[in-house]
């Protein structure tokens, strides 16, 4: 992404690290023949650099030497062989993919999906503010899902930050389905930490949930009510055995002033996230070190091994898409401190 804006005349001149930050807001984007972008006097909502290639007639059109593929992935033209030659019946694989919430989502599964894609919550809608973050992690899926939904870390990688240690039990109930694994705290104290400080109302209550969602979604609420609530989502898109890129979006109600609140909040969550980048960097590269996890569990690991053990059985049971509501719930309370 950065050598395609670097080609632009208007960023041409910026260093690297300009660039690196301009390139981690984009987002990749495609579109069909005759759809529409943008329209004069409508408010932008964003600004498009066109990299390359194109649809044609409907078809994908390789830029390297024009051949054109419909979308079951049957080759319909190869201009080299000319207007009337028969095309031979070479295809490539498809998959059936959809554009949601300005994301593309892929289906790299044998047959159709069940369901939609994920739905970022209140993404978009009146009062409530959102912003994206992209994240490149040395770490595989279950170790990042893992790390966005525990919070004894926190107190140790987000010190001051995010989180300070305190020594006041609270109660953690732990609920989980075919499909998902969520934690509710009750109970939690507010962190004498400069994100509590900044942003979180002293005198209402706190509902605190972490929540994972099938097959690779991560949703964490702090809830003061109806005036404040903070929602950070992340989808985690496995690149390769040890690699795994994060899409997050952050979407909070702050009353009119969430546009300000904003420019403050998101270069904190950038610092935060890249505390949780350095650690599970170190982490992975001890594994390998050691040949593989040979990792150890107590009670409070709340949410890790029902993750590992739901995203097990649908590798096991061969995936459809998003998975069916949960006919059956397991709850469990213990006690917990931060």
């Amino acid at each position: 992404m950065n050598e395609l804006i670097r080609k632009i005349d208007f960023f041409s001149g910026l260093d690297d690290k300009i660039l690196n930050k301009i390139s981690d807001a984009c987002i990749a984007r495609q579109f069909t023949k005759g759809e529409t972008i943008v329209r004069q006097g409508e408010m932008g909502l964003g600004l498009y650099i066109i990299s390359r290639g194109r649809v044609k007639d409907g078809c994908v059109e390789c830029s390297y030497h024009g051949w054109c593929y419909n979308a079951s992935g049957t080759l319909t033209n190869v201009p080299s062989l000319g207007a009337e030659a028969k095309i031979p019946s070479h295809r490539v694989r498809s998959f059936p993919a959809i554009e949601q919430d300005g994301y593309l989502w892929v289906f790299p599964g044998e047959s159709a999906p069940k369901n939609s894609p994920y739905r970022f919550a209140h993404l978009g809608e009146d009062g409530w503010t959102s912003f994206r973050m992209k994240t490149r992690f040395a770490a595989n899926v279950d170790s990042c899902l893992e790390n966005f939904l525990d919070c004894p870390h926190t107190v140790f990688v987000h010190k001051g930050w995010f989180r300070n240690h305190d020594t006041r039990e609270l109660t953690a109930r732990v609920r989980s389905g075919t499909d998902f694994a969520e934690v509710e705290f009750a109970g939690e104290p507010l962190s004498n930490s400069v994100i509590s400080r900044l942003f979180f109302p002293r005198g209402k209550e706190l509902k605190h949930t972490d929540c994972f969602l099938m097959p690779n979604v991560s949703r964490v609420d702090y809830d003061f009510g109806p005036s404040r609530h903070f929602i950070i989502t992340s989808q985690c898109t496995p690149i390769s055995e040890w690699e795994t890129e994060v899409y997050t979006v952050m979407t909070f109600r702050f009353g009119v002033i969430g546009s300000l609140i904003r420019l403050v909040l998101e270069p904190m969550s950038r610092h935060i996230i890249q505390q949780d980048v350095e650690v599970l960097a170190a982490q992975t590269k001890q594994l390998q070190s050691m040949g593989g996890a040979q990792f150890a569990h107590v009670d409070t690991d709340l949410l890790g091994l029902k993750i590992q053990a739901l995203r097990r059985k649908a590798e096991r049971n061969g995936a459809s898409g998003s998975a069916a509501v949960s006919e059956s719930v397991a709850e469990r309370e213990i006690r917990i401190c931060f």
